[in-house]
C-alpha cells in the first residue's frame, strides 16, 4: 500500500510538472492529507487483515517472478515480495543474487560464476586479472540483464579496450511493485557484492583497484553500500550512479545512502532529480544534464503522445535517461561537455560555457557541479556550439 501510495504521488508530480503552481497546491494536499489517511489505513486495516492469507499462500507460483510489457520495456512482478519481512518469501543468496561475466569472446550470453566456489572461479570462466572490469548493477523491477543492462554491456563490449564486463543480477529481491522490500534488500546484496569482491582481490583474480561500479537507480544504493561493506584496507576505485532513488533514502543520514566516501571517486547522473532520483549532490562530481530534473528533453507528454508512447511517461522516462546518456558516453567518450556554468544563458548569462568535464566514463577526475544539454533522442550528444545556441534565445 506504501509503495502504491508512493507510485501515484510520483507519477502525479510527473505527468503536473509542466503546471507547476497548480502541482504545487496540490503536492500539499497529497502531502498533508492523503498520506497521513493511506498511512492510517495500511496500519489498521490493511496490514492485520493480510497477515493472514499472505502467511497461507506463499508458494512457487506466488513467490515466482513474472515478466510484463510496460510501455516497450520489460518489467518484473511477483505477487509476494522476496527478503526477510514478516510477509515475505524467502531468501536463497545462492538463487537470488547472480553474477553474469562477459567478455569480447563471450558477448551474447554471460557466463554465471558461482562465486561461493570461492577461488578459482574467475580463472576458470576467462576473467582477465589485467584488464579493467565494470561491473553494472540494475535498478528497481528490472530484468536482467534487461535493456540497461544489454545497453551498457554492448557499448562496453564495442569499446576498443578490453573489458571485463560483469551484471549483477539481484532481479528476485527487487520486482514490482514491493519497492520498499527491494530497499530493504540493497544491504544484503551489497553484502553479497563486497564478499565477492574481497574474495577474488584476495586470489589475485580481480584486483579491486581495477574494479568500476556502475548502479542505476537501486542499483547505486548497492555500490554504495558494497563500497561501506568491505573490510578496513579495501576500497572501490570508482562508483558511477545513474540517478540514485531517491524514495525512502534520507539526504541528511549518510550512513543510509550514496557518499563520497564510499569509493575514492563517486561521479553521479541525475536526470529525475526531486522524483525519482535524489536531488543533491552526492559525489565528487555531480552532473545536471537539462537541470537534471523531469521533465528531461523529448520526455513531454506532447512528445511522448506523438511518439505514442506516453505509457513512458508514467514508467519513468526522465529516470531511465540516465542510464542512456551513460550507455553514450561509453562509446563516443566526449559526447557530454559539460560546464561548471549554471547559468550562460543570453543577455541573463552571469558567465559563460566553457568545457570543465565530459560527463560519463572519460569523467574520472575532475570535482564540482556541472551543467549541460542534450538532444530529445538518440544520439543525444550536443557539441559545445549546440548548447550555447539553444540557450541563446
Amino acid at each position: 500500500m506504501k509503495v502504491f501510495s508512493n507510485t501515484l504521488g510520483i507519477i502525479f508530480n510527473i505527468v503536473m510538472a509542466p503546471f507547476s503552481n497548480i502541482s504545487e497546491s496540490l503536492h500539499n494536499v497529497q502531502k498533508n492529507i492523503i498520506e497521513p489517511t493511506v498511512q492510517n489505513v495500511q496500519e489498521n486495516i490493511i496490514k492485520p487483515v493480510a497477515s493472514i492469507p499472505l502467511n497461507l499462500i506463499r508458494n512457487r507460483v506466488t513467490c515466482s517472478v513474472y515478466i510484463v510489457e510496460v510501455g516497450g520495456n520489460d518489467m518484473q512482478i511477483s505477487a509476494i515480495p522476496r527478503g526477510n519481512c514478516w510477509n515475505c518469501c524467502p531468501v536463497n543468496l545462492k538463487q537470488d543474487v547472480r553474477f553474469l561475466f562477459y567478455s569480447k569472446s563471450r558477448h551474447k550470453s554471460g557466463t554465471i560464476i558461482n562465486h561461493y566456489e570461492g577461488r578459482g572461479a574467475l580463472r576458470a570462466a576467462g576473467v582477465d586479472p589485467l584488464a579493467p572490469t565494470a561491473i553494472y548493477i540494475h535498478g528497481f523491477s528490472e530484468l536482467s540483464p534487461g535493456q540497461s543492462g544489454e545497453v551498457i554491456k554492448n557499448a562496453y563490449l564495442a569499446s576498443s579496450t578490453d573489458y571485463n564486463f560483469f551484471i549483477l543480477d539481484w532481479s528476485q529481491l527487487s520486482s514490482f511493485p514491493w519497492y520498499s522490500q527491494a530497499k530493504s534488500n540493497v544491504k544484503l546484496v551489497a553484502k553479497v557484492l563486497s564478499d565477492f569482491l574481497e574474495t577474488f582481490n584476495d586470489s589475485g583474480e580481480l584486483p579491486i583497484r581495477k574494479v568500476h561500479l556502475i548502479g542505476f537507480s537501486l542499483g547505486a544504493h548497492v555500490a554504495s553500500f558494497t563500497g561501506k561493506s568491505l573490510r578496513s584496507g579495501l576500497k572501490l576505485k570508482r562508483i558511477t550512479a545513474l540517478d540514485p532513488a531517491f524514495p525512502e533514502f534520507p539526504i541528511q543520514d549518510t550512513s543510509r545512502r550514496l557518499t563520497r566516501s564510499d569509493a575514492d571517486y563517486i561521479d553521479v547522473i541525475h536526470t529525475d532529480a526531486g522524483i525519482f532520483g535524489i536531488p543533491v549532490p552526492l559525489g565528487h562530481a555531480d552532473f545536471y544534464p537539462n537541470e537534471g530534473k523531469a521533465l528531461q528533453p523529448g520526455c513531454q507528454p506532447s512528445y511522448l503522445l506523438n511518439e505514442g508512447n506516453f505509457v513512458n511517461l508514467v514508467v519513468g522516462c526522465s529516470h531511465v535517461r540516465a542510464w542512456k546518456l551513460y550507455a553514450e558516453s561509453v562509446i563516443n567518450m566526449k559526447a557530454f561537455p559539460a560546464t561548471k556554468c549554471k547559468s550562460w544563458k543570453g543577455t541573463s548569462r552571469v558567465c559563460n560555457f566553457s568545457t570543465d568535464s565530459y560527463m560519463g566514463l572519460a569523467n574520472n577526475y575532475t570535482h564540482g557541479i556541472f551543467y549541460l544539454q542534450t538532444k530529445s533522442r538518440e544520439p543525444y550528444s550536443k557539441s559545445v556550439k549546440e548548447q550555447i545556441s539553444d540557450r541563446e534565445g
